[in-house]
């Protein structure tokens, strides 16, 4: 009676709906209910809305807490200490005695870890019980004002809740591994089943558009989502008038367009800009201004531009009127945000003005595309890779799986635009997800940006190892002093940059990877779960599987191949312009089309790198494909000859090519910004280590600044230029 009464009232004032019915039933009697934590409403919304009483296994913590009342009404509560090895063996009697039971504590999915140890108690009583494990997903508590994002997060009344159960999942790890390590692997386990409940139950599918004003309905209009180094802010209120005003005249100014070329910075008028042309339904191709004129040309001709948007502010400071004169030379259109900005009509105010208040947005299809990115064309032409509103939104809800990141945050984003992770990380998903963020133009600016950032108040940034080792050179010990969360990709991070980081600023850091076709994150280590050396585990939803290389005979390693929502259209190339090339797996997709079984090979991806993964899902990066040379019959990775070169010279920016030789075949060449290289010294200290001598680069080229790209990776093209050279 009591239950149908609490149900009653949950249904009339949040409009609670349960879903998933027939996964709940499916799931037998002795089973344990695994829920994404978000709020103190969480086990009477499980307890009234589930058919049959359920058992309560909650921490000792919660015995006195007044909210704790109707909960133990309607379930058999009992309180067990979730640290002591004790609770366990009760634990495990209560499920077997009880049937359907629930863990819970007051903790948020993430980095607390006193979750993580629940967890490991949670499957560890899973497996003794030999109990079926059922996830529950609860959206919408967590923006209640019973929320554990009270402080970080805007908070309504009466938000709609829905339970949805879903399916019934049971495993049993090695029996042969010794009990602790059993009980980790049982708490990663979990982790990964409540990181893809996370994922798939809140993954919307929807342009940028409309999750640009559901993230404005969410958190306000006055909300302060962006700022710049002129401290001008940009409200949620404020974007949206100004981007909806200018929807209206870039629909004039590029009608019968379909792609527009985008040649701004990380800037406000840049992230305004950017969603303008959303909002005029069209799709914006990011061009890397860093990467040269001829490549900037060669880009407008792969994906057939028209037209070019950038500001004559900013190619005066950047030095491009040479690049604006050659696009005018290759027949391409120069519009000017200054000059759209003063023709603006009454009506493109007036319309702009009632959009942004009524919030429309175009019906753009999430499989749509979004943005056009680059290759960073470090060994060849750069090819155009087509991401969608679903890739991008997909992976925001990916890495927010993973990462425990509010509005309470702010992201310090100096990463370029035209780079996948600064557009997808560091600037659409704050934007969406209700997370300010700061924008400044350049990561090169080493010693003003760690200064920013303090000013700033800022708690996260992005970066590359070169960036980071560059901010820890110039920055003061109390720049980095609110720095809750630093992640680095794109090269590998050198131990010296680690080690720096903690003795000088106390902030440890996070090493991810990514690729522009994935828009752009693959996988990343967080503060629950990390591997030295690794970069970490795949996001959720992605589906990872390695193909053997010859000559490398390392157990469980290959090149690594993708699949999931975050996985681009497709390419388009400069040998076959306006020609959409979806990903496919070749021979998967032979093998289809012999035995009419299996998988088409549709979706997959082949990411290029050579990649271990151990038994838990920790990527081990081991070199690209392409960065591997024969040298007297012997394969050998330059990547990790270039990891041996960076203990000689740790603060070097350095790179490693291989040029023919008419002996063996290949030579490994050195490109370094350091004087008095000898290859004497690099093999004395290889035979130190023990490494073949085959590692010794032949041919050294000491330059006064390394090529790098604008994304900060080295420009191995540019360097195999200037050691052919010699």
């Amino acid at each position: 009676m009591l239950g149908a009464i609490v149900r009653f009232l949950l249904r009339i004032i949040y409009r609670v709906e349960l879903r998933g019915r027939e996964h709940y039933d499916a799931a037998g009697t002795r089973t344990l209910i695994l829920y994404n934590p978000g709020s103190i409403l969480d086990p009477l919304l499980i307890a009234a809305m589930l058919p049959d009483r359920i058992t309560l296994l909650a921490d000792r913590a919660l015995e006195h807490k007044w909210w704790m009342r109707p909960v133990c009404a309607l379930t058999d509560t009992q309180f067990f200490d979730f640290s002591s090895p004790a609770a366990t063996v009760s634990l495990v009697h209560a499920l077997a005695r009880n049937g359907r039971c629930m863990v819970f504590h007051s903790g948020r999915l993430g980095n607390d870890p006193r979750y993580t140890r629940i967890l490991e108690a949670a499957g560890l009583i899973a497996e003794k019980a030999d109990a079926t494990l059922l996830p529950v997903r609860i959206d919408g508590a967590s923006s209640t004002m019973f929320s554990y994002l009270r402080h970080k997060g805007r908070r309504r009344w009466l938000p709609r809740i829905t339970v949805s159960v879903l399916e019934m999942q049971k495993f049993r790890p090695s029996g042969h591994l010794p009990p602790r390590e059993r009980r980790r692997r049982m708490g990663e386990r979990l982790y990964d089943i409540m990181t893809g409940l996370e994922y798939r139950s809140g993954m919307e599918r929807c342009n940028l558009m409309q999750a640009l004003m559901e993230a404005a309905a969410r958190c306000g209009r006055r909300f302060p989502i962006a700022e710049d180094q002129d401290r001008h802010v940009l409200t949620y209120g404020a974007l949206l008038l100004k981007l909806c005003v200018l929807g209206r005249a870039f629909r004039r100014l590029f009608r019968g367009e379909e792609k527009v070329g985008f040649l701004l910075p990380t800037s406000l008028p840049g992230l305004v800009a950017f969603f303008g042309l959303h909002s005029a339904s069209l799709v914006p191709a990011m061009l890397n201004f860093t990467s040269g004129i001829s490549s900037v040309v060669s880009c407008c001709r792969t994906v057939q531009l028209s037209s070019v948007l950038t500001s004559r502010r900013f190619l005066a400071l950047a030095d491009l009127t040479a690049m604006e004169q050659a696009l005018r030379d290759a027949g391409l259109r120069i519009v000017y945000l200054e000059d759209v900005a003063k023709n603006l009509t009454v009506a493109d105010k007036l319309f702009g003005a009632l959009s942004a208040f009524f919030r429309v947005s175009p019906s753009t299809s999430a499989e749509a595309p979004a943005a056009v990115m680059f290759t960073s064309g470090t060994e060849g032409v750069p090819k155009a890779v087509l991401l969608s509103h679903l890739n991008i939104i997909a992976n925001r809800y990916q890495a927010l799986s993973m990462l425990t990141i509010g509005s309470g945050d702010k992201l310090f984003n100096c990463l370029p635009m035209f780079h996948a992770f600064g557009l997808g990380i560091c600037t659409l998903l704050p934007v969406i997800a209700g997370v300010r963020v700061f924008l400044y133009p350049s990561p090169l600016h080493y010693r003003i940006v760690p200064r920013l950032f303090y000013e700033s108040q800022s708690t996260i940034i992005c970066g590359t190892d070169t960036f980071c080792a560059g901010y820890a050179r110039y920055g003061q010990p109390y720049d980095f002093c609110h720095a809750r969360l630093v992640i680095i990709g794109a090269e590998k991070m050198r131990e010296s940059t680690r080690r720096t980081w903690l003795e000088k600023f106390g902030v440890d850091l996070f090493e991810g990877y990514g690729a522009t076709e994935t828009a752009p994150l693959i996988s990343v280590n967080t503060p629950a779960y990390r591997r030295e050396g690794s970069v970490g585990r795949a996001v959720p939803g992605l589906a990872c599987r390695l193909v053997p290389v010859p000559g490398i005979d390392e157990e469980n390693t290959g090149v690594l191949w993708v699949k999931g929502d975050n996985v681009m259209l497709g390419y388009m190339r400069y040998s076959e312009p306006g020609v959409l090339e979806p990903p496919v797996d070749e021979t998967l997709a032979e093998a289809y089309a012999v035995t009419g079984r299996g998988d088409d090979g549709s979706g997959w991806y082949e990411t290029g790198d050579i990649v271990h993964m151990d038994e838990e899902g920790f990527i081990f990066i081991r070199g690209r494909a392409k960065r591997f040379a024969k040298v007297g019959g012997e394969m050998v990775s330059l990547a990790a000859v270039e990891d041996a070169l960076k203990e000689i010279w740790p603060d070097a920016v350095l790179g490693v090519v291989a040029i023919p030789d008419p002996r063996k075949g290949e030579q490994l060449a050195l490109v370094i910004d350091t004087e008095n290289v000898t290859t004497s010294r690099i093999a004395a200290h290889f035979a130190s280590r023990g490494l073949s001598p085959l590692w010794t680069p032949k041919r050294i080229v000491s330059v006064k600044q390394a090529p790098l790209l604008g994304s900060g990776k080295f420009d191995y093209r540019k360097a195999l230029e200037l050691a052919e050279k010699g």
